[in-house]
């Protein structure tokens, strides 16, 4: 057993305690050497790479394993995915963003917090169904966007921000957002939610304004003002006419233009009404 310095701990503070990848529940009751530890937490990582996909648990516990250990009685949480598996990335995040935003902080250690985060969004989803495993570049908790939800206009709503606002963060966003003069407009509103919309943008303001098309009673309505739907209905009960079928016996599939419409635009139905967007 080594007590590593900080020279060869990249975290620092702490012995490191080796997950047993025999050991289903990872308990790591005995404490071993950070070498191994490392050696655990890297392999892991090289085999998310190899096969382009999240790290296992195994890995994003053996990750949080050495993050705790460097926190001490501030990485409980961590501690606790350590041994159990248990936990979210809502629960987590205070504690391994404290490692992430630390200057100090070396950067393989942000790139293990990188891999741990996206795998707690993915595996309990609390994402916005996008992913960022670009070839071989590891994934970045800036660029991945997390559902939160916060007060806008004095309704709760759920919103994306990248993974790595801490609350903190998120506290002064929520203000920064209620300051704004069109925050009190339910379209403004309802843009926020889309999964592809990062409420912290600066530009957030800019991009509504841009992709905002309209709103509409029904899907029906949405259809009929998106595409040219009406245009398509007259040109084929023409054709039908001039061929002697009675129009009644040809028509549109309405559903089908509604899924290519959705390609197109993202419609949602909020209260009643149908907001639309361009994607």
């Amino acid at each position: 057993m080594t007590d590593l310095s900080p020279e060869t701990n990249p975290l620092g503070k702490h012995k490191a305690e080796l997950p047993d990848s025999d050991n289903p529940n990872l308990e790591a009751e005995k404490p071993e050497n950070g070498e191994a530890l490392l050696d655990t937490i890297e392999g892991g990582i090289d085999d998310a790479r190899n096969r382009r996909d999240e790290i296992t648990e195994h890995t994003a516990r053996a990750i949080a394993r050495a993050i705790a250990n460097a926190l001490g009685d501030n990485g409980r949480t961590l501690d606790e995915f350590a041994r159990t598996g248990s936990g979210s990335y809502a629960a987590l995040s205070d504690e391994f963003l404290e490692v992430y935003n630390d200057p100090t902080t070396p950067a393989p250690v942000r790139t293990w917090i990188d891999w741990l985060g996206t795998y707690l969004v993915q595996a309990n989803q609390e994402g916005s169904g996008r992913r960022f495993m670009i070839d071989e570049a590891a994934p970045q908790l800036n660029r991945l966007l997390v559902a939160t939800r916060i007060s806008i206009g004095g309704t709760f709503s759920t919103v994306h921000i990248p993974a790595s606002k801490t609350l903190e963060e998120v506290n002064a966003l929520t203000r920064h957002l209620n300051a704004l003069p069109i925050v009190g407009t339910t379209p403004f509103q309802v843009f926020l939610t889309l999964p592809d919309v990062d409420a912290s943008a600066n530009n957030v303001t800019e991009s509504f304004q841009d992709n905002y098309v309209g709103n509409f009673v029904s899907i029906e309505d949405a259809l009929y003002g998106l595409v040219e739907l009406e245009e398509w209905e007259t040109d084929l009960h023409n054709f039908a006419a001039v061929r002697g079928i009675l129009t009644k016996a040809v028509s549109i599939d309405h559903y089908m233009v509604e899924a290519q419409t959705r390609d197109i635009y993202d419609l949602v139905e909020h209260e009643g009404v149908i907001y639309a967007f361009n994607k």
